[in-house]
C-alpha cells in the first residue's frame, strides 16, 4: 500500500514541476512527459485541480482538426515566500509567488550584521500579516545549501551563520545570488531551455558567477565555485572585483572583465554567458565593447558562445532565482 501511496505522490510532483517548468501546458504533454497513462493523468490532474495547486486556462487548438485542449498553469496564490536579496549596501524584499514571479515590497540598507537582518524581516512580514511558507535568501557570498550556514561574505563580513527558522520550523533557505541568477534564467529564459553550460557573470560590489554545467547549478567542494572575483590580476596584486571601476578605469575594466569571462569559456567550454549586474545599468555600447573583447579573447573553437546580458531588470534575477528555488523545494516536499 506503501508503495502505491509513494508512486501516487512521485507522478503529482513530476507534473506538478513539470507545469510549473513550462508556465503553461497541456494533458498530453504531461502525459509524453511523465510517460503516465490518461486515466492516471486524469487523476493528477484532478487531485492538483481539487487542492488549488494548478488552474486551467484557455483552450488552444491542438491538432490540425482543431481539436482544442485547456491550458493547465500553476496557482499564483497557492503559496507565497518573502524574498531577501542581499547586496553589500542596499537589501531588498519581495513577495514570491507558486509561478515564480516577484513583486518588490521594500529596500533597506543592509544591516552589519546578519542577525540585524534577521531581526528587521521577522518584523516586516509579522507588519505584513501574510502567511508566507518560506524566507528565501539571496546571500552574497559562501553559502552550504546542506546546513543553511553562511560560510563566508567578503564584502560583508558576515561569516559562519546557520539558520534554520525564523517564523516557524524549516521555512529558511539560503543560496548565492549567482547561483540563483543562473537558476532563474535557466528556467525562466527561452533561449537556456536547452543550454546545458552556461554561466552567470554578477557584478555588483563584488564579482562572483553562477555555473550550469552538464545542466546542473555547480557549486564545487567546498560551496565556492564560481568565485571569479577572487581572481589576482596580473601584475596589479589586487583581486579581480577590487580592481573594477567603470568610471575612473573604463579601458582597463572592460578589458579585465573580458579576459577573466574568456578564461571561463576556454576552462569550460560553455554554451552561454550571461552578464548581470551594474552593466545593465551603462549605455548599450558598454555592453557591445565588453561582448566583442570577450569574443576576442577566447579560443577559436568557443567562438560560437552566445553572450548577452540579463532579461531581468526591475526585479533581480537573484530574486527570481531565491523564490523559483522556494517553489522548487516545496512541490519536493509534497
Amino acid at each position: 500500500m506503501d508503495k502505491v501511496r509513494n508512486t501516487k505522490i512521485e507522478n503529482i510532483k513530476k507534473s506538478l514541476k513539470f507545469i510549473f517548468l513550462n508556465n503553461k501546458t497541456t494533458r498530453k504533454e504531461i502525459s509524453e512527459y511523465t510517460n503516465l497513462s490518461n486515466s492516471s493523468i486524469t487523476r493528477v490532474i484532478n487531485y492538483l485541480m481539487a487542492n488549488d495547486f494548478i488552474l486551467k486556462s484557455n483552450k488552444i487548438n491542438e491538432s490540425k482538426y482543431g481539436r482544442k485542449s485547456e491550458m493547465l498553469m500553476v496557482n499564483k496564490n497557492k503559496l507565497r515566500i518573502f524574498v531577501v536579496d542581499i547586496d553589500v549596501n542596499t537589501t531588498m524584499f519581495g513577495e514570491g509567488y507558486f509561478d515564480g514571479t516577484v513583486d518588490l515590497l521594500k529596500t533597506i540598507p543592509t544591516p552589519d550584521s546578519f542577525d540585524e537582518l534577521n531581526s528587521i524581516v521577522k518584523s516586516y512580514i509579522s507588519s505584513l500579516n501574510k502567511d508566507f511558507f518560506y524566507i528565501s535568501y539571496s546571500i552574497p557570498g559562501i553559502v552550504d545549501i546542506g546546513s543553511k550556514r553562511i560560510k563566508d561574505t567578503p564584502n560583508l563580513k558576515w561569516k559562519d551563520f546557520s539558520y534554520n527558522s525564523l517564523i516557524k520550523n524549516d521555512d529558511i533557505i539560503l543560496d548565492n545570488d549567482s547561483n540563483l541568477s543562473i537558476l532563474a534564467e535557466k528556467i525562466r529564459s527561452e533561449d537556456m531551455k536547452d543550454k546545458k553550460n552556461a554561466i552567470f557573470i554578477l557584478i555588483k560590489e563584488g564579482i562572483g558567477s553562477g555555473l550550469l554545467l552538464n545542466d546542473e547549478i555547480y557549486r564545487g567542494f567546498s560551496f565556492s565555485a564560481g568565485e571569479i572575483g577572487h581572481n589576482y590580476i596580473f601584475g596589479e596584486k589586487i583581486k579581480f572585483e577590487h580592481f573594477i571601476d567603470f568610471e575612473r578605469n573604463y579601458e582597463k575594466t572592460i578589458d579585465t572583465i573580458a579576459l577573466n569571462i574568456s578564461y571561463a569559456i576556454n576552462l569550460l567550454n560553455l554554451e552561454k554567458v550571461i552578464i548581470g549586474g551594474k552593466i545593465i545599468n551603462y549605455p548599450a555600447v558598454t555592453f557591445r565593447e565588453l561582448k566583442k573583447r570577450i569574443q576576442k579573447y577566447t579560443y577559436v573553437n568557443n567562438d560560437n558562445v552566445d553572450i548577452r546580458v540579463t532579461e531581468f531588470n526591475y526585479v533581480p534575477a537573484s530574486m527570481i532565482g531565491a523564490c523559483v528555488n522556494g517553489v522548487i523545494k516545496y512541490i519536493d516536499n509534497i
